[in-house]
């Protein structure tokens, strides 16, 4: 039996292509899901499962919220504890993206940025941590990314992000364990998500990532609810993913090399 059977699970986002895979998979293992999204998310089973047979999970329910600002995120709170009190495990998987560089991205668009990948991870984090520290037991995933651990020039203010998220996650993982509260960042590479086709600026020609280093979301989804199971602190899903890791550490200067080589024939 997977240790996420019964496990109360909130997932923000979760109507985005690694929010339903986390919806079907978690169903697999018995997990109990509150969903959340910009529009409510579907609550039958059936529609995440396609032809797989009955799960042992289900899903709790649903309901809207706009995480972009800190009034969104306390409403989102109380709508999930008011479907399930007790939220064993926080998901924070809702995202976006906007390229171009520094100059490039409207204020409007960059704050939005950072208001829905970074605050709203530490707003809904503060909410549910203290019920999680009375139970002493708890978890909380981060989604942060490859953006999060090598900063490219053209996704200036994603990577921001992430690398915020990583360091919140690394915090409360510091901070935290000790009390029974886990902490799991995740570093997906570029994967087949509605992401891909996010809004760039400063540029006449939109950049398409080929789809040959593309990982799918049901493989980075495998490993992020194995890293769950496992309380990893770390989640790497896929060999880019890992081989990107191996350069930051082992030669951060020859990742910069390999940037400036393809802005030269790009």
């Amino acid at each position: 039996m997977s240790r996420l059977s019964g496990k109360n699970i909130l997932i923000t986002g979760a109507s985005g292509g690694f929010g339903k895979e986390l919806t079907k998979q978690l169903l697999k293992k018995g997990a109990n899901l509150v969903l959340t999204d910009m529009k409510a998310p579907e609550t039958k089973a059936e529609f995440y499962l396609e032809n797989s047979k009955a799960v042992p999970g289900k899903i709790l329910g649903s309901f809207a919220a706009d995480l972009s600002n800190e009034s969104g995120c306390e409403k989102a709170y109380k709508e999930a504890i008011k479907i399930q009190p007790k939220i064993d495990i926080l998901v924070n998987n809702a995202g976006l993206a906007f390229g171009g560089r520094l100059l490039d991205v409207p204020m409007d668009k960059w704050k939005l940025i950072l208001d829905v990948n970074l605050y709203a991870p530490i707003y809904l984090s503060r909410l549910f941590l203290p019920a999680m520290l009375e139970r002493k037991y708890g978890q909380i995933v981060n989604l942060s990314s490859c953006a999060g651990i090598t900063a490219p020039g053209e996704l200036v203010y994603y990577s921001v992000s992430k690398f915020g998220i990583r360091a919140l996650g690394e915090a409360l993982d510091s901070g935290y364990r000790h009390q029974g509260i886990y902490t799991t960042n995740v570093y997906p590479f570029f994967a087949n998500t509605n992401i891909l086709h996010s809004q760039q600026f400063g540029t006449d020609k939109p950049k398409v990532v080929p789809s040959l280093i593309v990982d799918s979301p049901q493989m980075v989804v495998r490993a992020i609810v194995r890293g769950i199971e496992k309380r990893k602190m770390h989640v790497f899903p896929g060999f880019t993913a890992k081989f990107l890791r191996f350069l930051t550490r082992l030669s951060p200067g020859f990742l910069r090399g390999m940037e400036r080589l393809g802005q030269k024939f790009s």
